[in-house]
């Protein structure tokens, strides 16, 4: 072989995974309006759903997570019924059992119109077939069914011990996160209970407020991480529960940690990071944040949130380390196992 010949094939061994890895990378924004989002790998597909504060349920589908930023918002569902038509916030959909099977619960909030806030309960649909796009059927109103005459607000789920629980938050004279048993994806066993409260100053900044709750799930324990302090302020941020055994109904057998684990980073011009969920990468092997945040200490609580997501770790204990929220535009490495071409 020739010296220039060598010298070009040195340069192809070089050269060729930088490319491919430059390939393999996405920013932020996932979404421009993207507040409350909820995000799932499934069948080669990422799916993205958000707040929209109309009366559509949309979805973003891509191959890639930063092909979200420039999918379309596909209307998969229209609100029609009174007491739910309307100001749709924080959709969540998961793959549950139900009476044919597995079957996609789209769980959401929405009230009567004119929106009034006072009015907003949590909803459920049902997929017909196992497409997280559906179609959806209108399955139930998730009302509690002994307290059911006062709001309640961003719905998840969580299957411990066999059992399957509705998580939400309610308001009290505060706003504490609660818990309630289910006997189907839709339909209550018992009534709500306090899950936490707002009891560091870091969670009452406007407001005493714990929302927003997300069930983590690894290595035989179970976390739940929540929103803290009001969403129009930039200090808006996740603590977190980690449960300790014994009945998830009772506030005692969940250890709130007294610090955040992830909250506003100045330097990136990242303000109220909150109200998030977690996914996989295509391959398994990595756990990623999905959240929304704003740019400015002003911005608010508004649509104009926009999604965003990152990788994250774990602490040597099991514990979750979010690390701190990276700046727009930053270029990331792409989740595992992503098609490159």
């Amino acid at each position: 072989m020739s010296v220039a010949a060598l010298l070009a094939a040195s340069l192809v061994s070089v050269t060729s995974p930088q490319v491919a890895s430059a390939a393999n990378t996405f920013t932020n924004p996932l979404s421009l309006h993207g507040p409350d989002p909820w995000l799932k790998y499934f069948n080669g597909f990422y799916y993205l759903a958000t707040t929209t504060w109309n009366q559509t349920i949309t979805m973003r589908k891509s191959r890639t997570l930063g092909g979200l930023a420039t999918a379309p918002d596909t209307v998969i569902f229209r609100l029609t019924r009174p007491n739910g038509a309307g100001t749709m916030w924080a959709p969540e959909f998961h793959l549950l059992n139900g009476p044919n099977g597995q079957r996609w619960y789209l769980y959401y909030v929405a009230g009567r119109e004119p929106f009034n806030l006072n009015t907003q309960r949590i909803h459920v649909l049902e997929s017909t077939g196992l497409d997280p796009m559906g179609p959806y059927n209108f399955k139930a109103d998730m009302l509690d069914p002994t307290q059911n005459n006062t709001w309640e607000l961003d719905p998840s789920i969580l299957q411990l011990n066999g059992r399957l629980y509705l998580l939400g938050t309610f308001f009290n004279g505060s706003q504490p996160n609660f818990i309630r048993p289910l006997s189907n994806p839709w339909t209550a066993s018992g009534t709500r209970h306090i899950l936490s409260t707002a009891t560091f100053g870091w969670e009452r900044v406007g407001g005493a407020v714990n929302e927003g709750a997300e069930v983590l799930q690894r290595n035989g324990q179970t976390f739940i991480v929540f929103s803290a302090s009001h969403c129009s302020t930039p200090d808006y941020k996740l603590g977190i529960l980690r449960y300790n055994g014994g009945d998830p109904l009772n506030q005692s057998s969940w250890v709130k940690s007294p610090t955040p684990v992830f909250q506003r980073n100045d330097a990136n011009r990242v303000f109220g990071p909150g109200h998030n969920g977690f996914f996989k990468s295509p391959d398994g092997t990595e756990d990623w944040i999905v959240y929304h945040a704003n740019s400015s200490p002003t911005q608010g609580c508004d649509i104009n949130r926009t999604t965003r997501a990152q990788k994250f770790t774990w602490n040597a204990d099991g514990t979750p380390n979010f690390g701190t929220p990276v700046a727009l535009g930053a270029r990331l490495p792409s989740p595992s196992g992503e098609p490159t071409g």
